[in-house]
């Protein structure tokens, strides 16, 4: 990570764990919380577009890796308690069965779903970091 600021990643990606502790006890309920994403994606994206222009993308990339990541493996290390404070869950997972391999606990199918939900995060938030840094850079130069 040559190059990277790797504070301003830390103290960013503290929003995953977050939000997978809010959405863990319900707090922020199943379905409410892609609002959430929205506005913490948003956030990132603009906040590392001013504080790291020159690697806007690759900043991105990182916290949005770990801001999907690790709110996901709290969700599947702790779905017992997930379960019981989102209660609609076991419906989406019961139509979702007939996708998966069969057997599969729901703590199992959460924990496989981990480095996907970090990929799709690491992209969306990479390319949001990268696009708030054009838009930036043009304000920057009418003024």
């Amino acid at each position: 990570m040559k190059h990277f600021d790797r504070r301003l990643i830390l103290l960013l990606s503290l929003f995953g764990p977050a939000m997978g502790v809010l959405t863990l006890f319900g707090i922020i309920p199943d379905g409410v919380d892609r609002f959430f994403w929205l506005a913490i994606s948003i956030a990132c994206a603009v906040v590392i577009a001013r504080r790291a222009p020159q690697r806007a993308f690759g900043h991105g990339a990182i916290v949005g890796f770990l801001l999907g990541a690790s709110a996901k493996l709290i969700q599947g290390i702790w779905s017992g308690v997930y379960i019981a404070h989102n209660p609609g869950l076991l419906e989406k997972y019961a139509e979702a069965q007939s996708k998966i391999p069969q057997g599969t606990e729901f703590k199992y199918f959460v924990l496989m779903l981990v480095p996907f939900v970090g990929i799709a995060s690491s992209l969306i938030v990479g390319l949001l970091s990268h696009f708030a840094f054009k838009s930036l850079g043009r304000d920057r130069d009418r003024s």
